[in-house]
């Protein structure tokens, strides 16, 4: 638990003290917090995860002084989220799970879980910053910071998550 709590500190540190509105390349935007949100334990109808949800949110914000955007974002992610999850994984897989990571779900079935729910994460928060949301501009930001985000939550799972963790997020 203390691990994942410091990886954890260490992805908001990242995204609020370094990468805070930072463009790489003009068009691709780094959230490692998402990993966060993805990561976090599933349980069936609860107000945990969208309370942890909005609280990383509402830390980043008041860094940000974004008003409000990453806490909407985050919650709308995780609710979507915890919908998602059932879809892909299913009930019967995630009661089994202690980590929705790419070691205990596999590459494919990470990525048909994580994909969505990161293009989800980065629409809405293009939609919410812009006013121009249907611009080409902000499509490619959209698309490529999913893509680059994808990259980095596969390549910081496998150099930084043990691959027999259990029961370390409960």
């Amino acid at each position: 638990m203390k691990n994942n709590f410091l990886l954890f500190s260490f992805l908001v540190f990242l995204q609020i003290f370094v990468l805070n509105k930072i463009l790489f390349f003009k068009y691709i935007v780094l959230a490692p917090f998402i990993l966060v949100l993805l990561l976090y334990r599933y349980k069936k109808d609860s107000k945990e995860n969208l309370i942890v949800g909005f609280l990383i949110g509402l830390f980043i914000d008041i860094f940000n002084d974004s008003l409000g955007v990453y806490s909407l974002t985050c919650i709308v992610v995780v609710y979507f989220r915890n919908l998602w999850v059932l879809k892909i994984i299913g009930q019967d897989k995630t009661d089994e799970l202690s980590l929705l990571s790419i070691r205990e779900l596999g590459r494919i079935q990470f990525l048909f879980y994580s994909g969505p729910i990161v293009l989800l994460f980065f629409i809405l928060l293009s939609f919410l910053e812009s006013s121009n949301f249907l611009n080409i501009d902000n499509l490619l930001t959209i698309i490529l910071s999913t893509i680059v985000n994808i990259i980095f939550m596969i390549i910081f799972q496998y150099l930084f998550l043990k691959s027999n963790i259990k029961n370390e997020w409960r």
